[in-house]
């Protein structure tokens, strides 16, 4: 069986099918998407989670993750993308902000790729 999460987070694995997503774009839309109750749910799993899960992640290099590792990142920039939804509007969408339909991303940035100059090119 293969590693969903690294060592110590077991409780979140439910949650990767979810929203381990591809993209920002992909996480908004899927907040967007969510019920506030879905998003207070894994809100409420990850948030205690969150200081373990980038004290992990400070141990490599992005472009260098394990799977498991791009696993648990992708996790924890889904609750960077929730928790304002639940902290601040109780609502999936958030209201008197820019429209999200107008968003337009030119170019997308690897998550877990490296990020140094020569990868901006």
């Amino acid at each position: 069986m293969s590693i969903v999460l690294p060592d110590g987070f077991e409780a979140l694995e439910c949650f990767v099918e979810t929203w381990v997503l591809p993209d920002a774009a992909a996480r908004m839309a899927k907040r967007q998407a969510s019920r506030i109750e879905d998003l207070r749910t894994f809100y409420n799993a990850m948030l205690p989670m969150g200081e373990a899960a980038l004290a992990w992640l400070r141990g490599y290099e992005l472009g260098a993750l394990p799977p498991e590792g791009e696993r648990l990142l992708k996790l924890v920039l889904a609750l960077a993308e929730v928790a304002p939804a639940v902290e601040w509007y109780d609502d999936p969408r958030v209201f008197d902000g820019f429209p999200v339909e107008q968003i337009t991303y030119l170019r997308q940035i690897s998550d877990c790729g490296p990020q140094g100059l020569e990868s901006a090119q």
